[in-house]
């Protein structure tokens, strides 16, 4: 995450809440609604191209990326868990990276009592919310076209560094034009080569609805329909996913990761992650172990 540091600093720093900095100083895990609040303002920092969340309490990572992944959509994992001190004393930074292509958006109403019984909504089904100031609140249109122009930027970054590649493409390298094969109903290629090999070219590949048809919710269902002995969630397949280098780079039969939207997975994977775990009962506790031990906090 590029701007981890900058963010930390404004972390430690920081006298009051803005916009890229949230001071939650009354967090604590058991506080009805308090988890909702902490997950709103993340998805509010995400979809505001990043910012950081301060707390005065601890907080598990593993559980932080379960309630993002049970009301928010598309799965988000670009955040980091770190400790810092404020004034010599120790908190909790959430360095929170800005979401790409897709804003995350509320898949279920988030809805709680507090202590007298009250009942409190942190946001609603279908919400998307951005920082205004000092608050995550609701989206206004000027949110909406700053996150487009935000992407537009990107996009364009990454265009002129794909024209510059080409410029710069040694003697001898060729850019090819070539004439597709059978194509689907909806003019979509229907060959298909899945490969790790940087040197095969790679033209066009199957529907990845078809070949890749589960989201990470999915694949933890059939897993878990799959598996006997032990329930998986999704910081699980996340620290299987970083601990055995798992990607669209590294094995595209496993991972499709579309323009707009979250990973997609294939039953491959699921096939895999079910048969790694027959061989050894203590593969998805490993692999959790072995990612924490990246994970190692200020």
């Amino acid at each position: 995450m590029a701007d981890i540091d900058r963010f930390l600093s404004r972390a430690v720093e920081a006298k009051r809440s803005s916009k890229r900095v949230e001071l939650a100083d009354g967090f604590d895990p058991q506080t009805p609604g308090v988890w909702l609040e902490l997950v709103r303002d993340v998805a509010a920092m995400a979809n505001s191209g990043g910012g950081v969340v301060v707390l005065n309490g601890d907080v598990e990572e593993e559980q932080l990326h379960e309630e993002l992944a049970r009301y928010a959509e598309p799965e988000f994992e670009s955040f980091e868990v770190r400790d810092i001190k404020r004034a010599g004393r120790p908190a909790t930074a959430i360095v929170v990276e800005g979401v790409a292509n897709t804003p995350l958006v509320f898949s279920r109403t988030g809805r709680y009592r507090n202590a007298d019984g009250d009942q409190h909504v942190a946001f609603a089904r279908g919400g998307l919310y951005f920082r205004h100031g000092a608050k995550s609140e609701p989206a206004t249109g000027a949110d909406v076209r700053d996150f487009i122009k935000r992407q537009l930027d990107a996009t364009r970054s990454q265009w002129l560094a794909n024209i510059r590649q080409v410029m710069h493409a040694p003697d001898g390298a060729e850019v090819a034009v070539i004439e597709t094969a059978e194509r689907d109903d909806e003019g979509r290629p229907m060959l298909i080569r899945l490969t790790t090999d940087p040197h095969a070219p790679l033209y066009g590949q199957v529907d990845p609805d078809r070949s890749h048809p589960y989201r990470q919710k999915e694949v933890i269902r059939e897993a878990n329909a799959r598996l006997v002995g032990v329930s998986v969630n999704a910081f699980d397949v996340l620290s299987v996913r970083r601990v055995h280098a798992i990607s669209e780079e590294t094995r595209p039969e496993f991972v499709h990761v579309p323009k707009f939207g979250s990973p997609q997975y294939s039953d491959a994977f699921v096939d895999w992650l079910v048969g790694e775990y027959e061989r050894d009962p203590e593969f998805f506790s490993r692999a959790k172990t072995s990612y924490l031990a990246t994970r190692k906090r200020r």
